[in-house]
């Protein structure tokens, strides 16, 4: 799977936990990292530990603020937020069925594909999120999903900035630690 990525679609994704009737929230340990590539080699990375996960019966639904992803470089941040228009749409969303999901079991692992739909620039696409679910101690479930997305399924703009591209594919990594509640 390629790394090629961009550091301004990101976001979001991947979901699974919680057996069929089990309720889920997320606890205060999260992180999205989004990978970009440019040309010359150059790699960008943002990332910003604002993740939030919300659900119902059917679906699980995953929200990153796209203001405070942060590259380390306060210009790029700029350029960034301005490319995804951030103050029109300030955030990411990730929805996924929950009867696409294997859900982990005690000393067990669950990894698979699930299809969602990624909200992101005003646009919503249909996305494929592979993840992997751990339970751990203490009744709560570690995911980590990933996904990649073309900007330009999004209408973005991908940036340009003396000389230097982006390229267009951007990887999207998410890890989330959900607490289980029983329903």
């Amino acid at each position: 799977m390629s790394r090629r990525s961009l550091l301004t679609g990101f976001f979001l994704v991947v979901a699974v936990l919680g057996q069929g009737a089990m309720a889920l929230s997320r606890s205060s340990d999260g992180s999205v990292t989004v990978f970009a590539h440019a040309f010359a080699g150059l790699r960008i990375e943002g990332k910003s530990s604002r993740v939030s996960v919300d659900q119902d019966a059917a679906t699980l639904t995953f929200r990153v603020p796209i203001a405070p992803i942060e590259t380390g470089i306060e210009l790029r941040d700029r350029h960034m937020r301005d490319a995804l228009e951030a103050e029109r749409f300030p955030n990411a969303v990730l929805r996924i069925a929950r009867s696409g999901l294997t859900y982990p079991g005690p000393h067990r692992l669950a990894e698979g594909t699930a299809s969602g739909e990624l909200t992101l620039h005003g646009l919503t696409r249909p996305v494929s999120v592979k993840y992997r679910a751990e339970m751990g101690t203490g009744g709560s479930t570690k995911v980590r999903g990933t996904l990649q997305i073309d900007m330009r399924d999004f209408e973005i703009r991908y940036p340009s900035y003396l000389g230097v591209t982006v390229a267009p594919e951007v990887e999207v990594e998410v890890e989330v630690e959900l607490a289980v509640d029983a329903a």
